[in-house]
């Protein structure tokens, strides 16, 4: 998001960043896309569309897949969330690391993520598949293992 990480920030820091980096967009955080952000960041874990749609039921919201996923191709173009294709489910920015420069960890675990902002470890990974005629089809590189708490477990 911004210098401020919203990993350590409130759910209200983390949607005022949102509301700010929107408006310096010449873009609206309306309610609707509010509310998604506000369920990605309560998740703490990556949420699938379908989720979503449950999600906002209960809080007495029908809504179709298409207007979940048109408001998800928002918060991703704003660099308010990623997209985790492992997974293909989503979770909220929360690094100030330049959105074309993220590798992004997923425990198989838990299902968990971790936002990395190395860009000397991103360039040399991209470089490499570079090398070896593989182009990214986006920003992110993915990584999976198992996170040190489901190790531990």
């Amino acid at each position: 998001m911004t210098a401020k990480n919203c990993a350590t920030n409130t759910m209200q820091d983390c949607l005022a960043e949102a509301e700010q980096r929107c408006m310096q967009r010449g873009a609206r955080l309306t309610d609707l896309r509010r509310s998604i952000f506000e369920i990605l960041l309560a998740a703490r874990k990556p949420v699938k569309a379908y989720d979503i749609i449950e999600c906002m039921r209960d809080r007495g919201q029908r809504l179709t897949p298409a207007s979940i996923y048109r408001t998800l191709e928002f918060l991703l173009g704003h660099g308010l969330a990623h997209r985790v294709n492992a997974l293909n489910a989503y979770v909220p920015c929360t690094g100030p690391h330049e959105e074309q420069a993220l590798l992004l960890f997923v425990c198989s675990g838990c299902r968990g993520t971790t936002e990395i902002d190395d860009r000397v470890l991103y360039d040399a990974v991209r470089s490499r598949l570079a090398g070896l005629g593989i182009s990214l089809r986006n920003g992110c590189i993915e990584i999976q293992g198992i996170c040190r708490n489901c190790l531990q477990a």
